[in-house]
């Protein structure tokens, strides 16, 4: 009885159940400058305040695991991204040099060190804004996690063999820039993670709308949801696409439309 219930109720009703009227992503947009000015922005000193506390607490081993400042009672593993950081690794004698393309504070690093301590060598290198870089020199850095403000700078200092970019490809004013600077650098290796494509021809630039539980402060923010092929072909210059993936199974809306975040594995 209940499943012929359930199968009778139209698909947009189960779509509406997980819509935000409010949060979530909206809106269609020319360009991300637009968008910006529809924004009401953030706080960012409070935003990384807030991410810090939760990164320190990690450290502290008072709980398990943070992201974007919110505190987990367990460890939520990507082991899509495990499996391809020891495979790196085991191309290279278990030693392991990587790019963390808007790493924040370390959090990927803090997900992972528990399955790459007995790596020969691990040097993880975060790229971020200027202020999260100038917290993680005073206040994260150690024996493994360093902190950069450049691909360039980074590069000047290390041989690195992996590029991750996880969920910060669709926040950034031009994308293919930094797709074009990978390139040039020839990093053996490339990921991209936890990105949500636009499923017509085209990028989509969109407002996304934060709610507070995550900041502690109502944010929002241009996010594009970029056209695949173009993201694709703009890598097939100079890396061969050995697989893709789902980086997590659940859903999200973009107004009434649901995706779910990709990623893919890339070699030169």
């Amino acid at each position: 009885m209940y499943y012929l219930v359930k199968e009778s109720i139209p698909p947009i009703v189960h779509s509406l159940r997980w819509y935000s009227f409010k949060y979530g992503w909206k809106g269609k947009y020319p360009n991300y400058d637009t968008a910006k000015q529809h924004c009401r922005g953030y706080d960012e000193g409070h935003i990384l305040n807030k991410i810090k506390q939760s990164t320190l607490r990690v450290i502290n081993q008072e709980i398990p695991y943070e992201r974007d400042g919110i505190a987990y009672d367990q460890v939520q593993m990507n082991f899509p991204l495990l499996s391809v950081l020891l495979y790196v690794a085991s191309k290279n004698d278990n030693e392991l040099t990587l790019i963390d393309f808007g790493g924040s504070l370390g959090t990927t690093y803090y997900q992972n060190i528990a399955f790459l301590r007995h790596l020969k060598r691990l040097k993880w290198c975060i790229i971020e804004q200027p202020a999260f870089v100038e917290a993680g020199k005073k206040e994260f850095e150690n024996e493994h996690i360093t902190f950069y403000g450049s691909i360039a700078d980074c590069m000047a200092e290390n041989k690195v063999d992996l590029f991750l970019i996880c969920n910060v490809l669709q926040y950034l004013p031009n994308p293919y820039q930094l797709l074009e600077e990978v390139k040039q650098s020839l990093i053996p290796h490339v990921m991209l993670d936890f990105i949500a494509y636009n499923d017509q021809a085209g990028d989509r630039m969109t407002i996304q709308y934060v709610p507070p539980v995550f900041y502690g402060i109502e944010a929002s923010y241009p996010c594009n949801f970029p056209d695949q092929n173009q993201i694709e072909d703009a890598l097939k210059v100079a890396y061969k696409k050995q697989y893709s993936f789902i980086s997590a199974q659940e859903k999200y809306y973009l107004q009434l439309k649901p995706f779910r975040y990709e990623g893919s594995f890339w070699e030169i």
